[in-house]
Formats: structure tokens, C-alpha cells, sequence
């Protein structure tokens, strides 16, 4: 496995919000992180991204252990989209996707980092935007601004938190289509976490189902995504469908009979 977590373990406080967690990814895959609201998955990836430090365990990338990594090399290898931009940023679009050139540089950006910068905002269809302040657009916006920044880092690892939450349909079926071809062409393992099923199905060749700090349920999109997986972790019935080639999860109304 070309990413390995290792029975991974996380506190805030006193209270664990991870616990002996441990999976794999092969480099080029997409690993998806789904459970409810509370279940860990922002405070696993920022563990394996270094944001956090673990209680306990530890992470490897090509048998490198992150944790013991200087910053600025970790910075070449991995890339993190949070869920959304805190506080604001006053800076035009350009000059922030620039800032994922920043790990490669050594004095100021050449015109092979401006040439990265420009080709990932082409990529997220954000030209029109380019020389806008961010603070002044959307949250969908904002959100592929941060997906940009990340490819122009162009790391090994990319992390993704909720990377489509804040996009229309559209957009959230194009990122989905950026980041499998990110993963496909340029060879980068992902790891995101996802709250609607049916995108996880689309876009992860493995899931992780996450359930009070601890993993439930860890495989193939068939194996996870279950109607006694999904009743047993969220509390909803739902219908499970295949068509075109993958799992369709249906959710049932309250009323309708089980």
C-alpha cells in the first residue's frame, strides 16, 4: 500500500474522537471517509495531513512516516482542501492558487508555476474569475479556488474535506470528474470525505464507514454500501439499486413500508 494509516488515534481533550483506526490506498486510488456528523472523518484527515497529532499511531506514505517529515517536505507531498475557507482572505484568485506553488519555490514563481496556476483555474472553470477578490465570491466559488490551489501544489497525497458541499450539480459532478482524472493521470492517491452516498459510489474505489470514532465497515462500494450498513450507521432505511456499472442508494420515506 502506497498510503498506510496505522492504528490511528485521536483526543480533543478528554473525549476520543478516533480510535484505532487503520486502512490502505494504493497510490492512484480514492479513498472515501462517510459517517455521520461527529463520526471523526474531519479529524482523520487532518491527522494524516499533520494538522493533528495523533494520540497514537501512524501514517506512511511510500513507508515514510509523515509525522517525522519537516513541514516544508511534507508540504511536497501533501495537499489538503479543508470544507471552507475561515475568516477572509483578500487576495485575488490568481495569487491564491499561486499559493500551492509555494512548496516548490525557492525565491519568486517562474513561468512554470505561473504556467501550473493558470492551468488549474482553467481545470476548475474559474478564468472568468481569475483577477477577482475571493472574499467576494460564492461559497461554491471559494470552494473550487481551494480545489485549484490544491492541484497546483501537485501533491502525492491530495486531502479532500467535503470538497462538493458547497457546488450546484454541475460543478459537483465536473470535481468529482477532476479529481478521478487527478488520481488517474498524475498518479495521486485521494482521500475525501463525503456526506451524499451516491457521489462517494461515483467517485471512491474503496469507502471507509466511520461510527463513534471506530471504523465499521471498510471495502469495495458493494461491500460498504449496504441498507444494513447505512441503517446500522445513519438510522434510515434506504434501497439499494445497481445500474450502469455502480451502487445506487435510495432513500425510503418514513412511510413507505419496509
Amino acid at each position: 500500500m502506497y498510503l498506510r494509516v496505522e492504528a490511528l488515534s485521536c483526543c480533543y481533550g478528554s473525549k476520543g474522537v478516533l480510535e484505532d483506526v487503520s486502512f490502505g490506498a494504493e497510490r492512484g486510488s480514492v479513498v472515501g471517509l462517510l459517517g455521520p456528523n461527529g463520526a471523526g472523518k474531519t479529524t482523520l484527515l487532518k491527522c494524516i495531513g499533520g494538522m493533528l497529532r495523533p494520540r497514537r499511531g501512524k501514517v506512511l506514505l511510500a513507508g515514510r512516516d509523515l509525522a517525522l517529515l519537516p513541514a516544508k517536505e511534507r508540504a511536497h507531498l501533501v495537499g489538503y482542501v479543508p470544507q471552507s475557507a475561515h475568516g477572509t482572505m483578500s487576495a485575488r484568485v490568481v495569487d491564491i492558487v499561486m499559493m500551492g506553488r509555494l512548496p516548490h519555490l525557492r525565491f519568486s514563481p517562474g513561468s512554470r508555476d505561473r504556467q501550473i496556476a493558470f492551468e488549474a483555474i482553467e481545470r476548475l472553470q474559474l478564468t472568468e474569475l481569475a483577477f477577482r477578490e475571493f472574499d467576494r465570491l460564492s461559497g461554491g466559488e471559494r470552494q473550487r479556488v481551494l480545489i485549484a490551489r490544491a492541484l497546483a501544489q501537485q501533491p502525492e497525497l491530495l486531502l479532500l474535506d467535503e470538497p462538493t458541499s458547497s457546488l450546484d450539480m454541475r460543478h459537483q459532478l465536473e470535481a468529482i470528474r477532476i479529481v478521478r482524472g487527478c488520481a488517474a493521470k498524475n498518479n495521486v492517491t485521494v482521500v475525501v470525505s463525503l456526506h451524499d452516498l451516491n457521489l462517494a459510489a461515483m467517485l471512491c474505489d474503496r469507502l471507509l464507514l466511520l461510527r463513534d470514532a471506530r471504523c465499521f465497515a471498510l471495502g469495495n462500494c458493494d461491500e460498504v454500501l449496504t441498507a444494513e450498513n447505512i441503517r446500522e450507521v445513519y438510522g434510515v432505511d434506504t434501497e439499494i439499486r445497481q445500474a450502469h456499472g455502480r451502487r445506487h442508494v435510495l432513500l425510503m420515506r418514513s412511510d413507505e413500508p419496509r
